[in-house]
């Protein structure tokens, strides 16, 4: 990145893992409390269809699509097209991105922006294109834990196969986040050592992104955080519930030190399907809920983006 324009920070873990705590915690740097912007990997990806941002047109209709996300609309922030189009440094994305990142910054009056989107973990290839000399704090939690906080909720998956197979595939092995971690550009934290731990390892986090802090101010965040506020499932799942989730994640539990009782051996094929046919079903009934249902509350009844 060039020297002109400053490094955004992202807390990158699946969801359900600590990310939101994590931002809390962050919330006297110059970077706020990091939100989630969800957008950046998706037009990204579909970036071509845009053409020359040079254009624009082109530019308007990114932008226009961006600001129409349901996360940026929470944001509530006021573009003027022409003065944005003149102010851009570089008619590229990271330019457009970083920009309207800003604005949200400076309307929160953080100096600088910091994102938590879960999603960015698996598409962290294209977070380093974007931003290569951005620092990244990983957070990793107990997937057995994360299954039972995801089936609170009805936006993520609806049973402990889909939940293990998600935590698994967020988790999975990275080169890129080994590379990283060797050049001190990612902080490595576990959800549970962060609970117990948070008065050593809260400081390393400000001092690996080159923030000051006061003690006594670190105290303050450190006393709201619940220790020892993990191993739920070893009471809440059932034996059937943990051998599934172990079944399939068991290697990925012990690679970052947590304790197994079964191997990992997969699924049986009818098992597997059954519990495939029943998310289809639920991820439907949820989309149909927040697609319809909450696209006309929003619309004609001012509900705001993302509340029950």
């Amino acid at each position: 990145m060039d020297k002109k324009m400053k490094n955004p920070i992202f807390i990158l873990g699946c969801p359900r893992s600590g990310t939101t705590m994590l931002a809390s915690l962050l919330n006297n740097t110059d970077y706020g409390r990091p939100v989630e912007t969800h957008f950046i990997t998706k037009y990204y990806k579909k970036l071509e269809s845009y053409g020359d941002l040079s254009n624009k047109e082109n530019l308007f209709r990114l932008l226009r699509d961006i600001l129409s996300e349901r996360p940026v609309m929470q944001w509530k922030i006021k573009i003027d097209f022409d003065k944005f189009y003149d102010e851009l440094e570089e008619f590229s994305y990271r330019h457009v991105v970083h920009k309207l990142c800003m604005k949200m910054a400076e309307k929160k009056s953080y100096k600088m922006w910091g994102d938590k989107t879960p999603r960015y973990l698996v598409d962290i290839d294209i977070i380093y294109e974007l931003f290569p000399e951005s620092k990244y704090i990983y957070i990793v939690r107990d997937g057995r834990d994360v299954a039972l906080s995801l089936l609170e909720r009805d936006w993520g998956p609806r049973n402990i196969l889909s939940c293990a197979e998600l935590w698994k595939s967020y988790n999975a092995p990275s080169s890129l986040i080994d590379e990283l971690k060797n050049q001190k550009q990612l902080y490595f934290v576990r959800y549970e050592d962060m609970l117990d731990n948070a008065d050593k390892i809260l400081p390393e986090v400000y001092e690996f992104l080159e923030e000051e802090y006061d003690r006594k101010d670190l105290d303050k965040l450190i006393g709201k955080i619940k220790k020892g506020n993990y191993n739920k499932w070893k009471k809440k799942m059932n034996a059937r519930q943990i051998k599934l989730f172990e079944n399939v994640a068991a290697n990925t539990l012990k690679r970052f030190g947590y304790e197994t009782s079964y191997e990992e051996r997969g699924v049986n094929g009818l098992v597997s399907s059954c519990y495939k046919l029943h998310e289809i079903f639920m991820r439907a009934k949820f989309l149909f809920k927040t697609n319809v249902i909450d696209g006309i509350k929003i619309k004609f009844f001012g509900k705001q983006p993302f509340a029950d």
